[in-house]
């Protein structure tokens, strides 16, 4: 039995349809992005919540900084107190002493005054100095953090760069495949290969078409973890654009190293740490000297029940005056002190030399593995075209049965894994390359 629909009906439900499949196209539309590795790297440093948190640090160090200036103001205060008595038993009989006071009585009091502290050992002086510095190690932590996000960035870019070569790669073996299947089933049909040949192609192409389902979901963890670092949305598919792959004849390792001490924040840092303890030690030794202050005050005393009274009922006294004070325990108490800062300070020393060390091996690994990977990228270009000419042979051997399809096969499957092995191999060179700028302190260059 047939069921009847209303043309109405029908036209309805094709627009619905309609309607549907447009959101879905254009939301999978909107759901791509192309980037840069420009672009990438601006995102990871603009996203960034480390680099957020480390920035945040610089503000507070130079809060601090004007929290030490702020005590080279003056102090000043102001007071005032209003006192109301009740004298619930006013006479006072003592002998020949006999003293009423008044039922009730009213007083005002007030005082204002100002200090400065003329001279403090030179105290302030030597706090504003290591606060400073402290701001300025914060803002080295801002740099140290900076390169280690545009690093990140660069290996997660280049590694969903190197997933789509692949696949572009895979999808060109598919077609070939695709093509030999074509070819020997007609030569199976004309009696030349065996079915046996046929079902080898076709399980080659099964072991391509795994490779390429292992590649796509690589992809999606890569562009999924590549949204979280840049801020994006999560259901983002991310493609690449075509990169300037880095394969630069590098400058010597002696000029890198040269950089490297030049430039490598860590260094910077200690030579800051250093001086931090220099006036930490100045800042103590002032403690033994004497201390000099001046200030000015004046008050107002008045006992009557009205604020403002007249001639004759109150006093306002004005004073100057100046203070000097000097801690000599100081001299002796402070012994160990000094100590303690000279010992950090050899400590920082010896940090130093460890980084030096730490930095020579850094750059020289990374030196040597960008040299290895252009050699590998040389040698791979050679690898093509040895492996492009036996694919055309073993070609030219199967169409006159002449070899197996094992060699046949075996060809096709090694000029492939060649083409990859070359992208990949690219890819990691300019990997290595960021790297040799990382551990040199000239990675944050490429932003610019």
């Amino acid at each position: 039995m047939k069921t009847f629909i209303h043309p109405l009906q029908l036209l309805w439900k094709s627009l619905l349809l309609c309607i549907g499949t447009g959101i879905g196209i254009s939301g999978v539309y909107a759901q791509t992005r192309l980037l840069t590795l420009h672009q990438t790297v601006e995102m990871a440093l603009s996203n960034s919540n480390t680099l957020k948190m480390k920035r945040s640090a610089v503000e507070l160090a130079i809060n601090k900084y004007n929290q030490v200036k702020d005590q080279s103001l003056p102090t000043g205060s102001v007071s005032g107190t209003f006192s109301h008595t009740e004298n619930i038993a006013n006479h006072i009989k003592l002998g020949s002493l006999d003293w009423i006071l008044p039922k009730r009585a009213e007083s005002y009091v007030g005082n204002a005054s100002l200090n400065e502290t003329v001279f403090n050992g030179f105290k302030l002086k030597y706090a504003r100095q290591s606060t400073l510095l402290l701001s300025e190690i914060a803002k080295t932590n801002v740099t140290l953090t900076e390169d280690e996000v545009i690093y990140t960035a660069v290996q997660m870019y280049f590694d969903l760069y190197k997933i789509s070569q692949s696949q572009k790669i895979v999808q060109q073996n598919l077609t070939a495949v695709d093509n030999l299947i074509q070819q020997s089933e007609q030569f199976y049909r004309h009696g030349i290969v065996t079915k046996n040949d046929v079902l080898r192609f076709k399980l080659q192409r099964s072991g391509i078409e795994i490779t390429a389902s292992d590649l796509e979901a690589n992809r999606k963890i890569v562009c999924y973890n590549m949204t979280v670092l840049l801020g994006l949305p999560d259901n983002l598919d991310l493609q690449t654009d075509s990169v300037l792959l880095k394969e630069e004849t590098p400058f010597s390792l002696e000029q890198y190293l040269e950089m490297a001490f030049s430039k490598r924040k860590e260094l910077e840092q200690n030579a800051l740490q250093s001086q931090i303890h220099d006036f930490s030690f100045k800042s103590l030794k002032s403690d033994e000297l004497p201390k000099l202050s001046v200030g000015a005050g004046m008050g107002y005393n008045h006992a009557g029940s009205t604020f403002i009274p007249s001639n004759g009922t109150f006093i306002a006294p004005f004073s100057l005056g100046a203070t000097v004070s000097w801690d000599f325990s100081t001299l002796w108490m402070n012994k160990n002190k000094l100590s303690e800062i000279q010992i950090n300070k050899k400590q920082t020393s010896i940090e130093k030399n460890i980084w030096a060390d730490r930095i020579r091996t850094e750059v020289n690994q990374a030196y040597q593995l960008y040299v290895r990977a252009l050699n590998k990228v040389n040698l791979l270009h050679s690898s093509i075209e040895e492996a492009t000419e036996n694919d055309r042979m073993q070609a030219d051997r199967y169409k006159n049965n002449v070899t197996t399809v094992t060699d046949r096969i075996d060809a096709d499957a090694k000029l492939y894994q060649a083409l990859t092995d070359l992208e990949i191999a690219r890819a990691d060179a300019s990997v290595a390359w960021y790297n040799l700028l990382k551990v040199s302190g000239k990675i944050s260059t490429i932003t610019q």
